[in-house]
């Protein structure tokens, strides 16, 4: 005990009791004649007293504060939750434990003599308040989730009938105009003037477009939809590039482009969904062709990365450079979002679908994809992939004019 009035026991009494009192975890009071008569040193420091003298005589009501159930009350001991007034700091809550010490005269019994547990419970309640904030604010949140998904479903159920109107309204007559593009340039129904093949010419190659971004945009509203399930085996990368530039010789041809491929031994395969990967070649080299200057050049890369420190991963690089204008910096994000075009919006055409479309297929396969400058001028597009298994020897293409 910090302190106490002299007690009718006797002192191996008053001994117990002071062992007892600096043993205790918790606040202990004594009281005699319903007033304080003594502490222990925990209480004290509950109360931000250095001493008990302050509270010595002091009436329970004087030390106690009621905050709905009541303060210690010697006549009737049972536990009570109240607050503690503490000096020159906010008062604490705390819960007030009778102790029945049988056998200790003048301590436990009834009547206005006895001896109180008092523990702090003030960081407790604090939880629980905090608890019970963050419960409100969870069913804020799932009530805002749940309105957020309602109007999703309105969404997705205005844009499956867009989809609709696309594919019928729009595409329909775009693929009927092109028949008879394709016709009157066969001349199977009569000849033709320079001029007038012309004509046909750059209705042709319109019909081409639209076709182009229709699909663009419906392969980004399905995937935005329904994910992007992977078919993902190892695979030759040279084999990809090959078939892709097969497919696109005509272009590089028509815009006089010199093509080089450049396929490194130790990162000729890789993890991927051949049709994807597929994909997003065709789109990134047709991109190198469209902006390239005619007479210009285009490098076809693949490189094996360093293995992460952190992970075991290995990947692999590919990188299509083209020898256009380049990106500016301030785009070079931007662009990889659904419906961004770089540079002067009204030459660079489509919708700004292509890139965005590339980059969510490289991060399903788990890589990711950049633009940067490419040495000398023009822009370099890069995307990674998983390293597969490595077969012997290199993969070296050389393609010209």
């Amino acid at each position: 005990m910090s302190q106490a009035a002299e007690h009718p026991s006797g002192p191996r009494d008053a001994e117990i009791a002071e062992r007892l009192a600096a043993a205790a975890g918790e606040g202990l009071l004594w009281i005699r004649d319903a007033r304080i008569d003594g502490t222990n040193p925990r209480l004290l420091e509950m109360a931000n007293l250095e001493s008990a003298s302050a509270w010595m005589g002091a009436k329970l009501a004087e030390v106690f504060g009621d905050t709905g159930g009541g303060i210690p009350d010697p006549a009737a001991p049972r536990v009570v939750e109240c607050a503690l007034r503490r000096r020159d700091a906010p008062s604490r809550t705390v819960t007030c434990h009778p102790v029945r010490l049988d056998g200790l005269d003048g301590f436990g019994g009834e009547g206005a003599h006895g001896m109180w547990l008092i523990r702090d419970v003030s960081h407790l309640r604090e939880v629980e308040q905090e608890l019970l904030r963050a419960n409100k604010e969870l069913h804020s949140a799932n009530r805002a989730q749940a309105s957020l998904e309602e109007r999703l479903h309105a969404e997705l159920a205005e844009r499956e009938e867009l989809l609709t109107v696309i594919s019928h309204e729009l595409r329909t007559p775009v693929t009927v105009i092109g028949g008879y593009n394709r016709l009157l340039l066969n001349e199977d129904v009569g000849p033709l003037t320079e001029e007038q093949r012309g004509f046909l010419d750059e209705s042709a190659k319109s019909c081409d477009r639209l076709n182009t971004f229709i699909g663009n945009l419906l392969e980004a509203s399905i995937q935005t939809e329904f994910g992007d399930v992977l078919e993902v085996c190892h695979g030759s990368l040279a084999g990809i590039i090959d078939d892709v530039v097969v497919l696109l010789r005509p272009l590089l041809e028509e815009r006089d482009l010199e093509l080089r491929i450049d396929v490194a031994p130790n990162a000729a395969r890789a993890r991927f969904d051949l049709l994807r990967v597929e994909q997003i070649v065709t789109n990134l080299l047709g991109n190198a062709i469209k902006y390239s200057n005619p007479g210009g050049s285009i490098e076809i890369e693949t490189r094996r990365l360093p293995t992460e420190s952190s992970s075991d991963r290995r990947f692999v690089e590919l990188r299509i450079s083209d020898s256009g204008p380049g990106v500016r910096g301030k785009d070079r994000e931007r662009i990889f979002e659904p419906y961004v075009r770089a540079g002067d919006e009204s030459t660079a055409g489509g919708l700004g679908l292509g890139l965005a479309i590339c980059k969510r297929l490289v991060e399903a396969h788990g890589g990711s994809i950049a633009c940067s400058d490419r040495p000398g001028g023009g822009a370099r597009f890069s995307f990674t992939l998983p390293a597969g298994d490595d077969e012997p020897g290199s993969a070296q293409v050389e393609g010209g004019r």
